[in-house]
């Protein structure tokens, strides 16, 4: 991350639904409700965001109609969260829009999701394996990682 965008967060600009809809990085009075509503697609965004990368277009297609198939609710209020509307709002748009926003959001926090949520699900992990590492709600300390 370069120094600018420490004091301006990169944002992305999507068109949704006859709109231009500006994602900017999630912010912490979001993390909550954001994980709340994604708790059952988190590890599979997580991959996506992971692999997409090195992907092909075709793979990151499978990837995304699986997901929009059998997760599609809990897509749009994910993503509703990260943009501030309502669900209902968020999945009446095209599958051509929802894709371009879900991008959008992967894209612009890829770091929290491919890494830093990696490392937090593998230490939560490792100190359940090791409870002498964990605090008395499960995780690690500071001072046990």
């Amino acid at each position: 991350m370069d120094d600018l965008e420490v004091i301006t967060p990169p944002a992305r600009h999507v068109a949704f639904r006859g709109t231009q809809v500006t994602v900017m990085p999630l912010r912490l009075e979001q993390i909550g409700p954001f994980i709340a509503a994604s708790r059952t697609i988190i590890a599979r965004v997580a991959m996506v965001a992971g692999v997409v990368e090195d992907a092909g277009p075709v793979e990151v297609g499978a990837l995304l109609l699986d997901l929009l198939e059998q997760d599609g609710p809990e897509v749009a209020k994910a993503l509703a969260v990260a943009i501030g509307r309502d669900a209902e709002w968020v999945a009446g748009g095209t599958l051509d829009e929802v894709a371009d926003l879900l991008e959008a959001v992967v894209g612009l926090n890829r770091d929290f999701f491919a890494r830093r949520l990696l490392r937090l699900v593998q230490a939560a992990r490792s100190a359940g394996a090791n409870p002498a590492a964990a605090t008395s709600t499960g995780w690690p300390t500071s001072s046990s990682t």
